[in-house]
């Protein structure tokens, strides 16, 4: 179901990007580039602590990391928001420069927009403590110009992919006989995971010279107002809480579609754009980078909605697994059949 590489399209035949398009692409590489280089000049945030500030940038953070000898999380940041953001640029570059696009530009093209989202994993995590120092006296945050710099960097690679994948002419969601009773089950606890990930803390501070509060999604969207952190707010609203329930809501209309027998090709495409730009598994990562390297900041506990969060996660593994599986029996068979 989620196979989102273009090439099937067209059965690995060149397809050509209209030169409008590819020209209104080639401006957005060339800010998101612009927005990506500055940001490696600016700070995320000022972090105090007691009475020593000191400016949060990305540079920063992956010293910390490497320092504290947390030498895995330090190469997933200097990955994800260093190296891959540069290197997605690269490749949209490569592909929006030809004239036609063949199967090996579409399948690199499928590759950078299935990671793209990540990018977004050091932003997050300063949007998790810049909410949990919110209105503390010992440690404190404030928001600084790299937040919305580096976010919109990552927003315009991320557009610029999706316009040209449009261009593309992706395929129509297979048909599939007998969607399996199973994977209506697992989207149905998903749904219920989903619910209690953004209205559930998944974290509380448990440190007596702090005050003690416990924060879930939904608490986000205040905590950061408070803090004067207002483009932050629009991102965790729109990627933890709106694109993750319309990600769900299509799926369960997708695949209810599908069982009758109707007509799916519009909600699969919206299910595989919506589940791109859904950033809850980006977020349970950047809460695990927090969870070992914040003891330096606060003390802290796991609470319910980060264990549902995991289960979330698992389940829609689970829902996407199971209609591999139909879809693979369903093909299998046509090609039996024409044999």
């Amino acid at each position: 179901m989620e196979n989102d590489s273009p090439a099937s399209a067209s059965a690995g035949a060149p397809v050509a990007i209209p030169t409008r398009r590819r020209q209104l692409v080639a401006w957005l590489l060339v800010a998101a580039l612009a927005c990506n280089v500055t940001m490696l000049f600016l700070p995320f945030m000022d972090l105090r602590v007691g009475l020593v500030t000191t400016p949060y940038s990305l540079l920063r953070s992956v010293r910390m990391l490497w320092e504290s000898e947390l030498y895995v999380l330090a190469i997933l940041v200097v990955g994800f928001s260093l190296i891959f953001p540069f290197g997605k640029l690269g490749v949209l570059a490569w592909v929006c420069a030809a004239r036609q696009v063949d199967a090996r530009r579409m399948r690199w093209l499928a590759a950078v927009e299935s990671l793209g989202k990540w990018s977004m994993l050091d932003v997050l995590l300063v949007c998790l403590i810049l909410t949990l120092t919110s209105g503390q006296l010992l440690v404190g945050a404030r928001p600084l110009a790299g937040i919305p710099v580096f976010t919109v960097a990552v927003l315009l690679s991320m557009t610029a992919g999706e316009l040209i994948s449009a261009a593309l002419h992706r395929p129509a969601s297979p048909r599939v006989v007998r969607v399996p009773a199973v994977a209506g089950l697992w989207l149905a606890l998903a749904g219920v995971a989903l619910v209690g990930t953004v209205s559930l803390p998944f974290l509380r501070i448990n440190d007596w010279l702090l005050a003690d509060r416990s924060y879930s999604i939904l608490t986000l969207a205040p905590a950061l107002w408070a803090q004067g952190a207002y483009f932050t707010v629009a991102i965790t609203s729109l990627f933890l809480v709106i694109a993750p329930a319309a990600a769900w809501w299509v799926s369960f209309l997708w695949w209810r579609r599908q069982r009758r027998g109707g007509d799916v090709e519009a909600s699969h495409g919206l299910m595989r754009l919506l589940r791109r730009w859904d950033m809850l598994d980006v977020f349970g990562l950047s809460l695990a980078i927090f969870l070992v390297e914040g003891d330096y900041l606060m003390s802290t506990e796991v609470r319910w909605g980060a264990l549902f969060l995991v289960a979330m996660l698992a389940l829609r593994w689970a829902f996407q697994l199971a209609l591999d599986r139909a879809f693979l029996k369903e093909l299998r068979a046509e090609q039996v059949s024409a044999d």
